[in-house]
């Protein structure tokens, strides 16, 4: 089994990597306003899974997030071409819901500090 550290460390690559392509380098002009939160690798660095999130409208995140799993491929090739891995993990695209939950607990917060 591989190390926590290099685990970690090959998370953090991809994680930035994809942030970084997203921004300069997709194609697919339904990627929106999606900001890359978090990556997960499994042990094995066989899977990696991708936490993001998405500014605007339901239906933006919609389209946002079907175009983001139609690019896997295109993603994880150039992620094959840019990272010195021996294996590129499969990618999985996960909405985080964090973001806006915390969103939610402010708004909530800011109406009790108001009473």
């Amino acid at each position: 089994m591989k190390s926590s550290h290099r685990v970690l460390r090959v998370a953090e690559l991809i994680q930035k990597e994809i942030a970084q392509y997203l921004i300069h380098g997709a194609k697919d002009s339904r990627i929106g306003f999606v900001t890359v939160t978090g990556a997960k690798v499994t042990g094995d660095l066989q899977i990696a899974r991708i936490y993001f999130t998405v500014y605007g409208t339901d239906k933006e995140k919609e389209i946002s997030t079907l175009a983001l799993n139609e690019s896997i491929k295109e993603i994880r090739r150039h992620l094959a071409m840019t990272l010195n891995l021996r294996f590129t993990p499969e990618l999985e695209f996960y909405f985080d819901e964090k973001l806006e939950e915390n969103l939610r607990l402010e708004k909530i917060f800011h109406q009790i500090a108001k009473k």
